[in-house]
């Protein structure tokens, strides 16, 4: 579904000015319930995680195709069939967050690990502060499923003989007719992933943060408004695009839409705080840094202009305050997560500096 950036609070890598980006990822922790997971497989380097939620979400699929009544309203998928269901949707949403992980590591960024979980699949990516970066890893999901697509559609055009095999309706699955018994199972096999994967791809590219779909609009916006006002740009149409999906899903009675409009609506509201609670401690936006590699005074030809000394001396101090900033951000993050007492001793010398600072400038204005 989504890629998030990655706390890396304990990693000697870590440095400040590599922002935390709009919310974190965490190690499994009992407090923390949107942690609870087991591993499953190490794949490239990338630790797959199963969120607990979604082991019991399939067991209670497995159950209900055993016990539900088998009615003209209520037609459940057999038992055999939900299980190869489940497992093509799982498929294909690992697929979907490697192509997250592989494309930040193209660019330069770190992925680790990636989170199953009953909304979908969060892969933690690290992606280089920039906005090529960014887009990058963001389209890097859809890309994958866009590929599936162009191969799977002739494929089964062919073998179906049917247009409306080879590109089904996203809204509705025709199981009456293909799961009557006298198609082999690996045709249902594909016609599922097919199916699943169309489906992915169309509800990732909805604008709605933090879908695929906000991401990208957010990398594009920033080159011109900045990192902090696109990532607010993003959350205001983030906040317009779930009261929608909410709509939808309540209309036509799908809840699973309904849990994904809550969750973007929560986020959207959660990353546009942290947004205010940054520029309050700082007193500042954090989007200097773009601002000063790409400003207005680039030449006809395309290519920025040779900076002078005192623009050079401008454009480190704007790139100190941003990446002070960045940290900054990502503090309160944590400390919204764990507290006070989740942070080392670097963190707190940080804050309190930063702080005082800004009480100090405050006084003396």
């Amino acid at each position: 579904m989504s890629w998030q950036d990655r706390d890396y609070a304990d990693d000697p890598r870590d440095r400040v000015g590599r922002p935390g980006g709009d919310w974190q990822g965490v190690r499994p922790t009992f407090d923390n319930p949107m942690s609870w997971s087991v591993p499953l497989a190490r794949i490239f380097g990338i630790a797959v995680r199963v969120h607990i939620v979604f082991l019991i979400y399939i067991v209670i699929r497995l159950a209900r195709s055993l016990t539900s009544p088998h009615t003209e309203e209520v037609a459940p998928l057999a038992f055999g069939l939900t299980a190869l269901l489940l497992g093509c949707l799982f498929g294909m949403v690992l697929l979907h967050e490697f192509g997250h992980c592989f494309a930040c590591r193209w660019t330069g960024g770190e992925a680790e690990e990636i989170l199953m979980w009953p909304l979908g699949g969060l892969a933690f990516c690290r992606p280089v502060q920039d906005w090529r970066a960014h887009l990058i890893t963001a389209v890097g999901g859809p890309a994958v499923n866009v590929i599936i697509f162009l191969i799977l559609a002739p494929i089964l055009g062919l073998l179906c003989a049917s247009w409306a095999a080879a590109i089904p309706s996203p809204l509705r699955m025709d199981l009456p007719e293909l799961a009557d018994g006298r198609q082999p199972l690996w045709l249902l096999a594909i016609y599922f992933i097919h199916d699943l994967n169309l489906i992915l791809l169309l509800f990732n590219l909805l604008p709605i943060f933090p879908l695929d779909g906000g991401r990208i609009a957010q990398a594009a916006l920033w080159p011109r408004f900045g990192y902090v006002k696109s990532m607010r740009l993003a959350v205001y149409a983030g906040y317009i695009g779930a009261i929608g999906l909410f709509i939808f899903g309540a209309v036509f009675r799908q809840w699973m839409l309904v849990a994904i409009a809550a969750f973007g609506g929560i986020t959207c509201w959660l990353t546009l705080k942290q947004l205010q609670w940054t520029e309050s401690i700082m007193g500042t936006e954090s989007d200097t840094y773009a601002a000063s590699l790409w400003g207005d005074d680039e030449k006809e030809a395309g290519k920025p202009r040779k900076p002078g000394r005192a623009e050079r001396r401008r454009a480190r101090k704007a790139q100190g305050e941003a990446e002070e900033a960045a940290e900054v951000d990502r503090i309160l993050s944590k400390i919204a997560e764990h507290g006070m007492d989740g942070l080392t001793g670097r963190e707190k010398r940080l804050l309190k500096r930063v702080t005082d600072r800004k009480q100090q400038g405050g006084e003396g204005g």
